[in-house]
């Protein structure tokens, strides 16, 4: 027995010595290479790979934004009141930037400033289920063995061999962009410089319906608890705290009202305050404001940022709720307003 454990165990430890190299050197979701990422097709864990690399750098940035990827297009180095760095990636949600944030402070550093962009996905998307996605797996917390866990899941030959002819296709379609290691050293975000091509419909002359993964489910009382601990967690280390909702395309906005997301605006107001840029406006109707039914443009993040920062203040854009300030005393007033919209529609 003890003869064929110790054969067990050098054998494995032969295809850890032949796998791990290849799978390190490959790399598809740059989790071995986090300070020059490539743009290589297969999206990075861009939750795993900013957190190491703030905690490599912690004195490049002061400040820091949280959102998923829609908060990818926001001009951090516009923000007047500190050097930013943007945190976004696929699907983040309140429970995942309370734990990166742990991760940070733990870690030595403590920005001055917060800024945290949430939307629908913030309530609708279980953090759970990115646990399994290579591409969205969270930050190890444990000790010694939940790293070797972490780092097992990529040293898979079978995923890695897999990606090479999706890296090789995508690299030789010319779309890689050569400056997306200099911008995540830099900011964090996306292309700022990408032109929108989007006009509301599908290319046939269809219009395209609101954005929403058949996954998504309201988990109101799970997103407010994680808000909550955020906001304590700033208040504990003095960090200042923004909150902000994104500005949703009508159309997924209207979606994502069919299943619940006023109610998470509501709860939202009795945990902090936060400028509202989500409801049926002008802007959120302008489909040349979007890439998709996802994503907004930096146009419309400049004007995110000049109202929330720059007391810049448009009255009928206000009226209809984008740049709307919200909070406990107000937040009846500001419901019934959205709802209005919605009847009117």
């Amino acid at each position: 027995m003890k003869r064929f454990l110790l054969k067990l165990l050098i054998f494995t430890l032969l295809l850890v010595a032949v796998f791990a190299p290849v799978s390190i050197l490959i790399d598809p979701y740059n989790i071995f290479h986090y300070e020059d990422p490539v743009d290589n097709g297969v999206e990075p864990n861009k939750n795993f790979i900013k957190t190491k690399y703030i905690l490599r750098h912690p004195d490049r940035f002061d400040s820091l934004v949280f959102g998923s990827s829609r908060a990818g297009f926001l001009d951090v180095e516009s923000i007047p009141d500190g050097t930013y760095y943007d945190m976004c990636y696929s699907e983040g949600v309140p429970a995942e930037h309370v734990k990166t944030l742990r991760v940070l402070i733990r870690g030595g550093f403590v920005p001055k400033h917060v800024l945290v962009l949430v939307d629908d996905i913030s309530c609708f998307v279980d953090p759970k289920m990115h646990e399994t996605m290579l591409y969205r797996v969270p930050y190890p917390t444990g000790g010694p063995i939940s790293w070797l866990t972490f780092y097992a899941k990529y040293c898979d030959l079978i995923t890695t061999y897999e990606s090479l002819s999706f890296m090789k296709e995508y690299r030789e379609s010319g779309k890689s962009d050569p400056d997306f290691a200099e911008r995540f050293r830099r900011t964090g975000t996306e292309r700022l410089d990408k032109p929108s091509e989007f006009d509301g419909t599908d290319g046939a002359g269809h219009e395209m319906p609101g954005y929403r993964a058949d996954y998504y489910s309201l988990r109101l009382n799970e997103t407010i608890a994680d808000m909550r601990e955020l906001a304590a967690l700033c208040e504990q280390y003095g960090i200042d705290l923004k909150v902000v909702t994104n500005p949703l395309y009508y159309k997924t906005y209207e979606t994502a009202c069919e299943y619940g997301y006023l109610d998470f605006l509501y709860e939202l107001a009795g945990v902090c305050s936060y400028v509202n840029f989500s409801s049926i406006s002008n802007v959120t109707t302008t489909p040349g404001n979007y890439y998709e039914t996802s994503h907004f443009t930096p146009y419309v993040g400049w004007a995110m940022i000049e109202i929330t920062y720059n007391g810049f203040r448009d009255d009928l854009l206000r009226d209809q709720g984008f740049g709307y300030v919200v909070n406990a005393e107000n937040r009846d007033d500001f419901i019934a307003l959205l709802k209005e919209q919605l009847q009117e529609k």
